[in-house]
């Protein structure tokens, strides 16, 4: 069953993957919506809920019914007449309804009303905080995937590359044109491809059972249907500013607007934490019955009693409980305060060393584009020289191998780039509007 609802929410996009692989904004998507931890987050903010509609119940009266039945033993002693003593015993039965309205608590009831629905704005945004962490996380293992499947891409077209050189120099050599050395030295190189080929897939699965794991499918590893697209080397992007994106980050960022809300709740908390040293005033009302079986001044019917009226009361002394109650919400509250302060620096310190990265990264994205476009120039006219007899085997192997690095290099400078830039999406909590 639990196959063929993922199945459902996956099959919208099949039909797209199927011709151009996964997408990184399909990869964030799918994972917000198969993964438990948002499920997690989702129980977390019903629970902050049922916690703000316990708080509102107490503007609501309270009504109690109880009853009971048992014996009783009595005695009496007269003060006119300390020497005599009246006893009876009789089996009572009991039953009263009592209501109590809380008027006036010092405002406590407010308080903790409006701690509460502070809470539940902090739940959303610990739920906020969660999918923007499982983004990065996601869009992290993405850009792994897609770096080791060009690495698998770069390792299968130098086996290629030796491969069709191996054939070509064992025509040459069985003609007699070729020692038997170089026949060997294309095996090898050939060889020497297959092991990268190797590690290349293997850092691959890894990076989709990560993101197979993220989505939560059934099975650890991408469907064929579901991998990775191919590096687009068009995409570049640009580099934001640093003001800008911090103070974007400050009013988005969930985990910054958690603190903010806790901030807010134990505000609350401190004045209810105040309004229990003031007087509590009750509209009270009470109806009791009680029925005395073998008790001879009973009579033939019960005991009625009621009472309707207003109650107040007033805890003098405490022990200094209630005054601790205030200072360590106090104390909570100052220290909360820090506490977003020192993420507010974390903030802009992550965010400048992004911005630093993107412009390495750019730059360095940039001259190994370069570098790839005169290796692939600079191997091609080594190949020919080679044929034609004109260049030896060493400067070829050379050449092939400054062309693999090159493109080696060229992949990781470009994910690098876009990586950072994701990041710094991610860092200012923007990505979370973009996905909305």
């Amino acid at each position: 069953m639990k196959k063929w609802i993922l199945f459902a929410l996956l099959f919208p996009m099949l039909g797209t993957a199927q011709t151009n692989g996964l997408s990184l904004a399909e990869v964030r998507q799918n994972v917000l919506k198969g993964n438990p931890s948002v499920r997690e987050a989702v129980q977390r903010i019903a629970a902050a809920e049922a916690v703000q509609k316990q708080a509102r119940s107490a503007y609501l009266p309270t009504v109690t019914l109880s009853a009971s039945y048992g014996h009783v033993d009595a005695s009496l002693h007269p003060d006119s007449d300390p020497e005599t003593r009246y006893g009876d015993s009789f089996m009572q039965g009991t039953g009263g309804l009592q209501a109590n309205w809380l008027l006036f608590d010092g405002f406590a009831r407010e308080a903790r009303s409006l701690a509460a629905k502070y809470g539940v704005q902090q739940s959303h945004e610990f739920a906020a905080e969660t999918r923007r962490l499982l983004i990065q996380s996601a869009t992290v293992a993405y850009r792994q995937a897609q770096l080791a499947r060009e690495n698998v891409a770069i390792a299968e077209r130098d086996l290629a590359f030796n491969r069709n050189l191996e054939a070509d120099a064992k025509k040459r050599f069985d003609a007699g044109a070729l020692p038997e050395s170089d026949v060997h030295n294309f095996s090898i190189r050939a060889l020497q491809a297959e092991t990268s080929e190797l590690r290349a897939e293997l850092n691959y699965n890894t990076a989709c059972a990560m993101l197979a794991e993220l989505m939560a499918l059934p099975e650890a590893r991408l469907p064929q249907a579901l991998q990775p697209v191919p590096i687009n080397f068009d995409e570049t992007g640009s580099i934001p500013e640093l003001e800008s994106e911090f103070r974007y980050a400050l009013t988005h960022r969930p985990d910054y607007q958690a603190l903010t809300s806790g901030q807010f709740a134990l505000v609350q908390q401190t004045r209810a934490a105040k309004g229990e040293m003031m007087p509590k005033v009750f509209l009270s009302g009470e109806m009791n019955y009680a029925d005395r079986s073998g008790y001879a001044d009973a009579g033939d019917h019960g005991n009625y009693d009621s009472f309707a009226g207003v109650t107040a009361s007033w805890d003098l002394f405490a022990g200094g409980r209630k005054t601790a109650v205030v200072k360590q919400a106090q104390a909570d509250l100052r220290a909360l305060e820090e506490q977003q302060e020192s993420l507010s620096l974390s903030i802009r310190s992550s965010l400048q060393q992004r911005i630093d990265e993107a412009e390495v990264s750019k730059a360095i994205f940039r001259r190994s584009e370069k570098i790839h476009a005169l290796s692939v120039q600079v191997r091609d006219s080594v190949e020919k020289s080679y044929k034609a007899g004109m260049e030896s085997i060493t400067r070829l192997n050379e050449a092939q191998t400054d062309l693999v690095r090159a493109r080696g290099s060229y992949t990781t400078a470009y994910i690098a780039y876009q990586l950072v830039l994701n990041q710094l999406d991610i860092e200012t909590g923007r990505i979370l509007s973009e996905l909305e």
